[in-house]
């Protein structure tokens, strides 16, 4: 009787690992369960069942027999893994992260248990510690792609930003089939000016010959009424400030008139609360890019606006395929990279800028006399803006600079960069949201200047040193200085640059906007804004 028991028992786990090999994972735990009703100690069904689970994603239930199925199979290494797996899914990080040690420290380094140890590390906040890991990770799998684009986003964390445009090259070599990584490369890249004009173009090319189905391209349909426009805006991820202080003020003003706004948020972070109840919400984060095109056609959108780029998100395959009469290419603070039949709407909207300024920001203690403030440090600078930063330091012994980057990891990798220029961290300050007196100088960041940052220092009377940019952000803040009749301050090359933020420091009388100058420079006007912006869009 033992023996036919058995023999039943070996025949059912033969089909249970027959059903778990084709996926069929619900039929494994009702297979696995006639085992464990005659024998609830069964190791091998226990071990079975618990994988089952663990793959259909039933967690919960997968956590609550796993400690049974270690101890019945403390040698296997799959079912300790699936342990930390769990404990991850869970938000337990230093509970996974102590089982993968154990693991490795037992049965030694393998690819996936590293890259889960890295991963437990990175949600726990040990960047360094994640960064080596994640390294390992490619040491022993030089072709695992999700650790090469965890070492980016590290990278890209602890505020090392050429770094991490290499990492995201990288990652788009090993998924040269996968349009997001291409996306994502080409963004960080932009961002910290690592690519050249033409060489922008010649990735743009490649990506269109690799991406866009140019046998499949829709035909554009006529705009039907051009004073009744059906507004379509495309929206992936992207800074939350952005969102609230530009985009959706944007957004409610057109709806407010007599064209119909639809807004497609490919973002599932959304907040609907952000929009007006005229605009119609279309969330897609969950549509393919034909189907969200074949929702645009439905719509019978006449103007698509783009507000994501090559942001994660992004739909430029599905703008490839002209999904609506005319479309365009716009993300508020920067967009000349974009998907070809995309047309850039920076350029078209000529001087005219809006620039909401936050006046929720509770300002904090008075920058010290002598202080530079800058823009646009949030996660990290280029060596290139740390170099140009120091020789202004090194021509004024006596001043210090403020940085606007609160993250620890990046403050640190800060220090490091001015430290290797010759520049002691006690002239750094980092300090949140400190009060400018009128007259004080706000160095722009030189590769990734930050226009809210820019908006508020102009409003508390600071005077902006920026760079006239060529890539990224679209010259933003030259159009910002151009609007408040401040063009002089902008400087057409690092030198300029330099010796103008010496000159005004070693200045006396310096005068930033008054609050009169701010308001008649209608920087804030988003009526005038948005009515300028739909004249632009007009057929």
């Amino acid at each position: 009787m033992i023996d036919q028991s058995a023999s039943n028992a070996t025949k059912i786990m033969k089909k249970s690992v027959q059903e778990l090999r084709a996926g069929n994972f619900d039929s494994a735990v009702t297979l696995t369960d006639e085992i464990l009703e005659q024998d609830p100690n069964h190791a091998g069904a226990n071990a079975l069942q618990f994988s089952a689970l663990f793959k259909s994603q039933r967690f919960e239930q997968a956590r609550r027999m796993g400690t049974k199925a270690a101890e019945l199979n403390p040698r296997s290494v799959f079912i300790l893994n699936n342990q930390a797996c769990l404990q991850l899914e869970a938000k337990q990080p230093a509970a996974a992260a102590g089982l993968l040690k154990s693991l490795i420290d037992q049965f030694g380094e393998r690819g996936q248990w590293l890259y889960n140890l890295a991963l437990a590390q990175k949600m726990v906040g040990n960047i360094d510690y994640a960064l080596t890991t994640f390294a390992r990770t490619l040491d022993f799998d030089h072709q695992h792609d999700r650790a090469a684009f965890q070492l980016a986003d590290c990278l890209k964390i602890s505020g090392n930003p050429e770094q991490a445009v290499r990492a995201y090259d990288f990652l788009r070599l090993l998924r040269h089939k996968h349009a997001p990584s291409h996306c994502n490369y080409l963004h960080h890249a932009v961002i910290n000016n690592s690519i050249t004009s033409l060489d922008l173009e010649l990735e743009m090319a490649l990506w269109r010959d690799r991406f866009i189905p140019t046998d499949r391209c829709y035909d554009t349909h006529k705009v039907e009424n051009e004073h009744q426009l059906r507004i379509g805006f495309s929206i992936g991820r992207l800074p939350s400030i952005w969102v609230q202080s530009l985009i959706a003020p944007v957004i409610n003003t057109l709806a407010a008139g007599r064209d119909s706004v639809h807004v497609y948020w490919h973002d599932d972070l959304f907040d609907q609360n952000l929009f007006a109840d005229s605009v119609n919400i279309k969330p897609s984060a969950q549509l393919t890019d034909a189907d969200f095109a074949r929702k645009v056609r439905a719509d019978q959108i006449d103007t698509l606006v783009d507000i994501c780029g090559m942001r994660i998100g992004a739909r430029q395959r599905a703008l490839g395929l002209q999904v609506a009469g005319q479309q365009y290419g716009w993300l508020g603070h920067e967009g000349r990279y974009a998907t070809p039949l995309v047309k850039i709407l920076e350029p078209l909207m000529g001087s005219h800028c809006y620039a909401a300024n936050l006046n929720e920001i509770e300002y904090t203690d008075p920058l010290p006399e002598n202080t530079f403030t800058t823009t646009g440090t949030h996660h990290g600078i280029s060596n290139e803006t740390v170099r140009a930063w120091s020789n202004i330091l090194h021509a004024l012994p006596t001043w210090k600079i403020h940085i606007d980057a609160t993250n620890k990891l990046v403050n640190n990798r800060i220090r490091e960069l001015f430290l290797e220029q010759g520049i002691e961290q006690d002239r750094l300050l980092f300090l949140s949201n400190p009060t400018l007196e009128n007259g004080a100088i706000a160095l722009d960041n030189i590769t990734e200047n930050d226009p809210v940052s820019v908006i508020n220092a102009l409003h508390q009377g600071a005077i902006i040193v920026a760079k006239t940019g060529d890539l990224f952000p679209a010259q933003h803040t030259s159009k910002i200085l151009t609007q408040c009749g401040r063009k002089k301050w902008l400087c057409k090359s690092t030198y300029h640059y330099q010796t103008q933020a010496i000159d005004l420091a070693t200045s006396v009388g310096r005068k930033g906007l008054t609050e009169n100058e701010f308001e008649r420079s209608k920087l804030n006007d988003i009526a005038q804004f948005s009515q300028h912006l739909r004249s632009v869009i007009s057929p």
